[in-house]
């Protein structure tokens, strides 16, 4: 199995009323580095694309790339053309990484509007190396720049930052020196396909949490009331929860409470999102293991959530009482 290291340069629109709804960011530069198992370069992949959506590169597009209107209608070639160079270049058995999960999103999308097919299967798995550094140097969700962690590692820097070519080589240089063996499990999901069926949904288990994604569904209420997506079930055996605290929405996401016989207290998390293909939401639901402070924050969230409930309550039975 190859690692195919990808990086993307996009442009946009220079206001929100020209944007193409369906391309809000055009690729202008794809560049690729191949690896072998072990980690070692074995080829590059470069292509520079003339814009067909947006043809003239924004100022800032121009200062933080340093590619200009004039290279891209002299080296550039169209995306259909370089796309499919890429995927032809990539071979059949290859594992993406990228820096950060935003390149491979992009990818799709632009080639979902060039009606190019998207070969990959859901679920389709990656590594994000700007995660895996996170997770070795105990970072929590801080989340560094390619430039930063290229200084910190004291690796060389004489090529420029921001050009896809070379942000792909200082990516595959930097996960050469994490220990791979540790952490390659953490592997990501993308999301800009989701389960079509209740049967392509999957629950994905790491050493420290799991995870569930859900198929889409029209309506957030939908997702929310869903049996599968409201089912607590421990990280480790997968077994039915004791339920300690039901499902209760923060204002932001879903939270709940359960305890494991064997594994002990576990602390679930639902977060809904658009469905970035379709019309609709699905939802991400993860659990861990939880600490006694992180139990009594959840409690506390939860007996919040209750007062504020009680204060409308008594708002609209005042307003009634009035009326």
């Amino acid at each position: 199995m190859n690692y195919i290291v990808l990086d993307l340069e996009w442009n946009q629109a220079a206001y929100k009323a020209y944007e193409e709804e369906n391309l809000p960011f055009e690729i202008i530069e794809i560049g690729a580095v191949k690896m072998d198992e072990n980690a070692n370069i074995t080829d590059s992949f470069q292509r520079l694309i003339r814009p067909q959506v947006y043809p003239f590169l924004l100022r800032r597009t121009k200062q933080i790339t340093g590619w200009t209107d004039e290279d891209l209608d002299r080296r550039g070639v169209y995306f259909e053309v370089a796309a499919r160079a890429f995927l032809e270049w990539c071979g059949k058995d290859y594992l993406f990484l990228v820096w950060g999960g935003s390149d491979l999103t992009q990818l799709e999308r632009n080639m979902d509007y060039y009606k190019i097919r998207i070969p990959w299967k859901y679920p389709f798995k990656y590594l994000d190396v700007q995660k895996l550094y996170a997770l070795e140097h105990q970072e929590g969700k801080a989340r560094r720049t390619l430039e930063s962690v290229v200084e910190l590692m004291e690796l060389e820097s004489d090529r420029p930052f921001h050009h896809a070519a070379d942000d792909a080589m200082y990516t595959a240089e930097i996960f050469k020196r994490l220990d791979r063996k540790r952490f390659e499990e953490y592997f990501s999901v993308d999301y800009y396909r989701v389960p079509r069926n209740r049967f392509e949904e999957e629950t994905f288990r790491f050493k420290t949490y799991s995870k569930f994604v859900s198929r889409r569904f029209n309506l957030r209420e939908e997702v929310a009331a869903n049996p599968r997506v409201r089912e607590m079930n421990c990280r480790v055996c997968g077994k039915h929860l004791k339920k300690e605290i039901a499902w209760f929405n923060d204002g932001h996401t879903y939270l709940s409470l359960g305890r494991c016989k064997e594994h002990g207290l576990m602390r679930g998390r639902i977060r809904i999102k658009p469905a970035e293909r379709y019309d609709g939401f699905f939802a991400i639901k993860t659990f861990k293991s939880c600490t006694p402070e992180e139990e009594e924050i959840i409690r506390m969230k939860r007996e919040n959530v209750t007062k504020k409930r009680r204060i409308r309550r008594k708002k609209s039975k005042k307003k009634e009482t009035e009326a």
